[in-house]
Parts: C-alpha cells; structure tokens; sequence
C-alpha cells in the first residue's frame, strides 16, 4: 500500500454525506428565515401604506428619516426638518420612521408612545411633543412609561384605547418592521436621511438642507399630466360620520397660484372639483391638498391618519354605488360625478346619509344641464393661461 493510499484511508472524513446534507439544508432554512423576516418586502425608499409623512402632496421629492425619540441629535434637527417640511411643502414630503436605539432606555418606550397615539391619528402630535419635552425624560436609568401616558392625556386621545395599543403585539411589529429594515439601508445611527432614495450625510445646517432640498426640486419637477378638459364632480368626505370642511383658503386655488394644475378648487367652493386635465386620478387630486389616500388608509394635512381595520373600514362611492378600491385608486372622474370618501363603522341608513349629502353644484357649471340655464363665468385658473 503506498503513503498516499494509507493517509487517505487514516484521516477521517470531518462529516459524513449524511451530515453534510442536513448542515446545508440547516444553512438554508436560516437564510430563508433571515431573508423573509427581516429584508424589506417593500421599496424602503417608497412611501408606504403605513408610512407616516407630512406634506404629501404632487410632490417629486421625499425625505425619509430614521429617528430615536431618545435621541439627542434628533431633537437637534426636530426644528430644522420641520422647518423644511413647512417651507418645501407644495414640493417634499417628510416621511418618519422608526429605529429606536438599544442603548436608550426610553427609546422603545417612546417609540411605542407615539405609534398608540398614531393608532388614534395623532403621530405628528405625540412625535413633536416628545421631542419638545425630550430633556425631561432622555437618559432616564428605567422606562418612564407615566409620563408618556400623561403626554398623552393632554392631546385628549381615548386612554383606555390607548393603554391597550401600547402593550399590543400590532405595535411592536409596526416599529420593529422599520427597526429590521433599516440595516440593510446602512443605517446604523439616528438621525439617518434619505432624499429620493439616497442616503444623505447629514447637513450642518437649516441652509445647507435647504440647498439640498432645492437641488433636488430643480432635478425633479411637477410634471402635468394629460388633455386639456373642462369638467366638474362634487364629492364629500367623511370620518367617522363627521364632515371634512375644504372651504379654508388653504384648499383653495387662485389664479397663477394652483395647488395642482390639473384639477383643484376655487372661488372658496369646497364641495366641487374642477378638472382642466386628463389622466389626474382622484387620489391625486387630494394629494395636491395635502391628503395622502391609499387603498386602506387616508392621512389627513394635519398628519392624522384613518386605517381599516376589523371594526373601521375606508369606503369610496362613485355616483351612489362603492366602488371597490383598487379601482378608486386609478379613477379619474368623468363629468357631473357625485364621489364619496367614509370612514368608519357607519350603518347603511348612515352612510346613504352621506350620500345624500353629495352635492350637485356640478349641474350648473355644465352644458348638459339646460334646465339650470346657461353656465356662470368662472373665475378659474386654467393649465398655461388658457380659460375657463
């Protein structure tokens, strides 16, 4: 027998065939595990269902912003990011996210604080009013969940809702499914930014973001979409049976000064859409107003957020009949439309109340309407100078 045949004959195999099978099968179902449950199964540089952001409008340009609530540096720009998103707001979104740090002792406590409070439409108040009162609670040696609970008392939410959102199992995961994704965005500190998918060193100061944001603007402009029309719809919306008001002048369109080109309010009418071009969907048209409607979810200007769930539902009405929400979702009304928008756990008897409530202004403004006489002038701003 030679050398080379005795040593391959007295070195032992490490593992076996069998075993080799079983480490390959174990290596796989880990990194099926790894991948599922913690790789994004969304575009993270997307605005989301469930995101959280301000100012949603036509706008080109999103600012997403991993934060700590704990921490220090955050509460350093809280002023400046929310000086940017009042300044840019025809043009940026601001979305917020979380990635509470494990070294703050009231990071988790507060980032569960504040997703209750947005279970109840009130993320924006509850995110501002503890990086306001940051100093009283930060580097606490345990939890302070009391105070948390106060904080929200004086925004007047249903405590005791509020009591279970904090402890639920749904809370956790809406915090940890941001909290998971966010390492493989590179992120590993707070604050952490994206602009338009980028991630972005953060500036050193209120101008150096500003020049940012307007660069980005300058390379991302509101495009208009479509033919030129002239039509009309009526619509309302409710939440939980209450009328939304759109006759504030901050819904409202002049000449020169459109929140949306396309279609849009005026003459301080909030219960009428005026459409001068095609291929503008109805979520679009409430985007320009500062409204982010999605399939389950509308967020209203003030940053409250409405979502289906198993006792509330978002419902879309087009001229008396609902209409399924994929379908909402890419509509563009036609002439003389009657649209509803409600949310809740209304009854039938409630919700043909609300349908009730529809308007027919569009009539008037309209040709196919001779019994209501000839169509009033209007004093509209139309898509590059042209009329009404």
């Amino acid at each position: 027998m030679s050398t080379q045949s005795k040593n391959k004959e007295t070195i032992p195999r490490k593992y076996s065939y069998t075993q080799r099978i079983g480490w390959i099968a174990v290596i796989g179902i880990v990194s099926y595990f790894i991948v599922s449950n913690v790789l994004p199964k969304e575009n993270p540089f997307t605005v989301r269902v469930d995101d959280y952001v301000k100012w949603d409008t036509n706008a080109k340009v999103t600012l997403i912003e991993y934060l700590d609530f704990e921490c220090e540096a955050c509460r350093a720009y809280y002023p400046i990011v929310k000086e940017i998103a009042n300044e840019f707001s025809g043009d940026l979104q601001v979305v917020a996210r979380y990635f509470p740090l494990d070294g703050h002792k009231n990071s988790m406590t507060a980032a569960r604080a504040v997703e209750a409070a947005a279970r109840q439409g009130r993320f924006w108040e509850m995110h501002n009013i503890l990086f306001e009162t940051q100093s009283d609670w930060w580097e606490k040696s345990q939890s302070d969940q009391e105070l948390f609970t106060a904080y929200a008392q004086t925004l007047g939410l249903n405590m005791e809702q509020y009591k279970k959102d904090i402890v639920s199992s749904e809370t956790q995961k809406r915090i940890n499914k941001n909290k998971k994704e966010a390492p493989w965005l590179w992120v590993n500190g707070t604050p952490s930014f994206f602009l338009n998918g980028q991630k972005i060193q953060n500036p050193k100061s209120l101008d150096e973001f500003r020049t940012l944001i307007r660069a980005e603007i300058l390379k991302n402009p509101k495009i208009s979409r479509g033919e030129k029309t002239h039509e009309h719809a009526d619509y309302k919306v409710f939440i939980n049976n209450k009328e939304l008001s759109f006759s504030d002048n901050r819904y409202q369109s002049t000449t020169g000064k459109e929140l949306n080109e396309a279609q849009h309010l005026h003459d301080n009418n909030g219960n009428n859409i005026h459409k001068h071009l095609t291929k503008n969907t109805i979520p679009n048209f409430f985007e320009s107003l500062g409204i982010l409607i999605t399939a389950d979810c509308i967020q209203l200007d003030n940053g409250e957020k409405y979502c289906s769930d198993t006792t509330n539902s978002l419902k879309f009405f087009v001229n008396n009949k609902a209409r399924s929400k994929e379908d909402f979702m890419v509509y563009e009304f036609k002439d003389l439309d009657r649209i509803l928008i409600s949310y809740g756990s209304e009854n039938k008897e409630e919700i043909q109340q609300q349908l009730n409530a529809v308007t027919d202004i569009s009539c008037k403004y309209s040709d196919k309407c001779p019994e209501r006489g000839k169509p009033p002038t209007e004093n509209c701003a139309v898509w590059l100078g042209g009329d009404c």
